[in-house]
């Protein structure tokens, strides 16, 4: 029998490093299981990364007890802990943690309590010792933390200390997540002797007792503990098990599930109805029909059959509804899909569309949430209640029972590269890694991949499909008739139906906004000292008055980004991280963007004395400002991280801008994302240069990425769209590239 377990410990130890311990004979364990084990002197979390038969080292020590009663991890999920442990550095429990339920790193509550001291003992303390056990034996218990402080410097040396001479006890409370409820037994008048046998006693129960065994009796579900205690006093519904009339049984605690608020119908994709998203109603181009019959080829070929995906499409060229049949396929064979976008603020919209699709069986993850409605999520994805999960890059290791499909949406984006907290890991590779390990498949979308994504996909590591036209509102009637004519001339033969196919190229352009590049040089040689050329200000203000909506993009917070002393130079920084810090005007302070410290303006430069303190640059609340002066009165609405932190939900600010509340959007790359809403016809990039100079060899990429995407959001309904780029570098390759939309 196995006896020992290799536990990956919650302690900062180098890769994949386990440690050994034996099992107590009245525990149960398999691998998966999160426990307490004891660690030096501390009591920690670990998880059982597998039984042995014989241990590491020579003397173990003993499990303490389970956290839960049955395996949290699967065994694929073991083995990507490991991989994620090696290939990213980490603590394997630290890889582990991501699988873990949320909320349940829990800490180890400690309580120091009183033992019986002798004269000889006391009299060979210190004065605080004696002073600090003075004070517990009072009490009859403190915090651990508490003791330390009495004891002064080196508090926590001296509790060990004391501990292990026997002078004070330490009790740790090891928390559940769980709670006890009873229940009634089946036979509770039947009690075992001491020799075996069975008699039946009756009880001449108090009056409580009483009442409480009935309750539980009527429930028939079984009655919490909490409850119980509550109704009835504290210990009733203990003595009925010391008798044997009551069980305890553990369950887990619920809350309500969440509900998803409902989008009103013009924040749909196209300005299409819900139900014929939800039914699957709308007609596929032929490029989309061929890329989602590859797609499904792959997914019904056996293993090992390559099945990963770089689905490049142009912004609006339909990659959404691919990815929707794909999880459709894979939802009617039973399994589960992940779909993965790379912010928060998308996560409404993306549910909104998924859950058309399928309602009431899709679930979120992301870090908005409660832990509460966290912790009941993940609960019920294990169970199997949902065959979809939407989330951004955390939702990669959501407990799901059979994968099928993982979805990347704009796979290029640098926000599914976890850079908090370890394991620093990448999505996309870490998603790459899983798929291998299940057989699942793995589609990556963008209208501007990565070039090492692109790369590998034609070098044969991914499978290539393209997207190379959008599709507008205007579009669908004629897909439509296509469609009834392919399937008018099918009769005859497939050749002939070929020749009617669903593909709007033949009889239109590529769909995507006209683009124009402003030269802000020229603009300030000419005597145009806003922040808006002439051209971007008369298409602003044309945009608006016809009743259409516009957005207005510049990567940069606040009012300014650098405030300076004009006579020698000097640029107010960060005294913790040594950047820069910018100054927003709508609370008068400056505010660190990195650590988030905030200061008031100066009104002298602390290295000459001066008092010519100007601020310099301009941020999207700046923007704002000079919006709401060039066009008074219309509504403005700033997305960007500061707006995010007391604002309104990402999902009330859709529902504003699809709803047409919002006239004008002004903000970072946020607004670049997977916005959808046909009544944008106008964007601005306000500057371009924005991170086009970084000390980055991917500063280029990620601003020809940024500029297509944000330019993606105009035209997308049944008006044309136009862009304006701002930019005093009209001839950079990336600009100019991002001008023409040329990811080639």
């Amino acid at each position: 029998m196995l006896r020992y377990a290799e536990v990956a410990v919650d302690a900062p130890v180098s890769p994949a490093r386990t440690f050994s311990y034996h099992i107590p004979e009245q525990l149960r364990l398999q691998p998966g299981q999160l426990v307490w084990v004891p660690f030096g002197r501390r009591t920690l979390q670990g998880v059982v990364m597998e039984l042995a038969a014989a241990p590491q080292v020579a003397e173990t020590k003993a499990i303490l007890q389970a956290v839960e009663p049955s395996p949290l991890l699967t065994p694929t999920a073991l083995t990507l802990s490991r991989w994620l442990s090696r290939y990213y550095l980490c603590s394997l429990f630290d890889a582990v943690a991501l699988f873990l339920p949320p909320g349940f790193k829990a800490q180890v509550r400690s309580e120091i309590r009183p033992a019986a001291l002798t004269d000889a003992a006391q009299s060979k303390l210190k004065d605080t010792t004696r002073e600090a056990l003075a004070t517990l034996t009072e009490q009859k218990g403190l915090p651990e933390a508490e003791f330390s402080k009495l004891l002064g410097k080196g508090g926590l040396r001296e509790v060990n200390r004391l501990v292990s001479q026997g002078l004070i006890r330490r009790q740790v409370d090891l928390p559940r997540k769980r709670t006890f409820r009873y229940v009634s037994q089946l036979f509770p008048a039947a009690l075992p002797e001491d020799d075996g046998t069975e008699v039946t006693r009756t009880y001449q129960l108090p009056g409580r007792q009483e009442r409480l065994l009935q309750a539980v009796r009527e429930q028939g579900g079984g009655y919490s503990t909490t409850q119980a205690n509550k109704e009835f006093g504290s210990g009733v519904g203990n003595a009925l098990v010391e008798k044997g009339l009551l069980g305890l049984e553990w369950v887990r605690q619920e809350n309500p599930p969440e509900i998803l608020p409902v989008l009103p119908e013009e924040s749909w994709a196209a300005g299409l109805a819900p139900a014929a998203i939800a039914a699957g109603e709308l007609t596929l181009t032929r490029m989309q029909a061929d890329a989602l019959a590859r797609i499904v080829a792959a997914l019904d070929a056996p293993a090992p059959s390559p099945r990963t995906f770089l689905l490049h499409g142009v912004t609006g060229s339909g990659k959404t509804e691919v990815y929707l049949r794909a999880i459709e396929h894979i939802v009617k064979r039973g399994q589960q899909a992940i779909f993965l976008v790379p912010e928060i603020a998308l996560t409404p919209q993306t549910v909104q569309r998924v859950n058309a699709r399928f309602p009431g069986q899709v679930a979120v993850l992301h870090s908005g949430l409660t832990e509460r409605q966290k912790f009941d999520q993940w609960w019920k994805i294990r169970d199997g209640d949902y065959s979809v999960v939407v989330g951004p890059r955390s939702a990669l290791f959501a407990p799901t029972p059979d994968l099928g499909l993982i979805v990347l949406d704009e796979e290029h984006e640098w926000t599914y590269k976890q850079v908090d907290t370890p394991p620093f890991y990448h999505a996309r590779t870490a998603a790459l890694e899983l798929a291998h390990l299940t057989g699942a498949g793995l589609i990556l979308g963008s209208a501007t991949p990565d070039v090492e994504s692109y790369h590998h996909a034609q070098s044969g590591r991914y499978r290539l499909l393209e997207l190379p036209y959008r599709i507008r509102q205007r579009d669908q009637p004629a897909l439509q008739r296509a469609a009834e004519a392919a399937a008018k001339y099918a009769v005859n033969g497939p050749a002939t139906a070929a020749g009617h196919s669903l593909d709007l190229a033949a009889a239109a352009d590529d769909g995507l906004a006209d683009v124009e590049i402003c030269d802000l040089r020229l603009e300030l040689r000419q005597g145009n000292r806003s922040i808006f050329s002439r051209a971007l200000a008369a298409a602003l203000t044309e945009c608006i008055e016809q009743g259409r909506q516009a957005i207005l993009f510049l990567n940069r917070r606040g009012s300014a980004p650098i405030v300076q002393c004009r006579d020698c130079g000097y640029v107010v920084t960060c005294s913790g991280c040594a950047v820069s810090l910018t100054y927003h005007a709508a609370e008068s302070r400056l505010r660190c963007h990195r650590c988030n410290a905030r200061r008031r303006p100066p009104t002298r430069c602390r290295q000459c004395g001066s008092n010519h303190i100007r601020q310099l640059g301009i941020g999207t609340q700046r923007v704002v400002e000079e919006v709401e002066k060039l066009l008074p009165g219309i509504a403005v609405e700033r997305w960007d991280a500061d707006a995010n932190r007391g604002g309104p939900s990402p999902g009330e600010r859709m529902r504003r801008l699809a709803s047409g509340e919002t006239q004008v959007v002004v903000g970072t790359q946020l607004v670049a994302k997977g916005l959808d809403v046909p009544a944008v016809t106008l964007v601005g990039v306000v500057l371009a240069d924005v991170g086009l100079h970084l000390p980055d060899y991917r500063a280029g990429e990620r601003a020809f990425g940024l500029l297509c995407q944000v330019a993606g959001r105009a035209g997308r309904g049944a008006e044309p769209g136009r862009v304006i780029i701002q930019t005093y570098n009209p001839e950079h390759y990336a600009i100019a590239a991002a001008a023409r939309q040329d990811y080639a």
